[in-house]
């Protein structure tokens, strides 16, 4: 009886969760369950507009966010745009419209990705 109860392996329900006492050791934890977030939590629709042009220019730095947000533009205007390049995206932002790549950020939107924009 003795060793039935030392050699037999534990169900998983009686295996108990390790307790974490550093910031360290919880972003550790987290990166290795393969949250690449930074524990940061991304709002893709602001209500402020300086908030709202802040978060559609780290979209425009995404290849995916302006080639969905191109797509989008394209069918809306009639156009061919594939693909937005990170100038023209700025210009459009810095120029008051920021909805057209908050809308690709919603779409392409991953809490558990790299600054909350997921890939295509």
């Amino acid at each position: 009886i003795i060793t039935t109860l030392f050699l037999s392996p534990k169900p998983a329900s009686a295996i108990v969760e390790q307790k974490v006492y550093s910031s360290n050791a919880r972003n550790m934890a987290r990166l290795n369950s393969g949250d690449s977030s930074g524990g940061s939590v991304y709002d893709n629709n602001p209500p402020l507009p300086k908030a709202r042009a802040r978060r559609a220019m780290v979209g425009c730095k995404n290849g995916d966010a302006r080639s969905l947000a191109g797509e989008r533009m394209g069918r809306e205007k009639g156009l061919l745009k594939e693909a937005l390049s990170e100038k023209e995206c700025n210009m459009m932002v810095m120029g008051g419209d920021s909805d057209f790549m908050l809308g690709a950020l919603e779409e392409l939107d991953c809490p558990t990705c790299p600054y909350g924009i997921g890939t295509r």
